[in-house]
């Protein structure tokens, strides 16, 4: 079932396992600036309100980040389990071919650049419309 040969599937595995070492390392930097109050005011009151702000919007980032990389890790973990199933490669929505060329460059890919282009124009996030104010 899979398209790929023995080579391209080691080789995706090394791409994995590269970014995985970098987002756990960049998760532990970010959970350890905000246990350790790495930036100034963290843990300790800050002054006026602008600094209190400024305290709000670092933490946020860094939560945000985490975030960001702990789904990262997740789309790693599932594009394992692809490789394990023999359907790395393989778009989810089409179900052809995934260039190696994509996958290399995109190793947790899921679609095909066909596919996803398609997913990301039909689920892309509209502006919000705040209701028309009445003075």
């Amino acid at each position: 079932m899979n398209h790929l040969n023995d080579d391209e599937i080691a080789a995706l595995g090394a791409l994995l396992d590269e970014r995985e070492r970098a987002l756990k390392s960049g998760v532990h930097e970010h959970v350890s600036r905000l246990l350790e109050g790495g930036q100034p005011g963290l843990t300790t009151p800050a002054g006026d309100a602008a600094d209190q702000a400024e305290v709000g919007l670092t933490r946020e980032h860094e939560n945000l980040a985490v975030v960001r990389d702990v789904r990262e890790l997740r789309d790693i973990e599932a594009a394992r389990e692809r490789i394990a199933e023999g359907e790395a490669g393989i778009c989810v929505d089409c179900g052809e071919e995934i260039p190696f060329a994509r996958l290399e460059a995109q190793p947790t890919a899921t679609r095909c650049v066909r596919c996803q282009s398609l997913y990301e124009r039909t689920h892309a996030a509209l502006p919000e419309v705040s209701p028309a104010r009445e003075d």
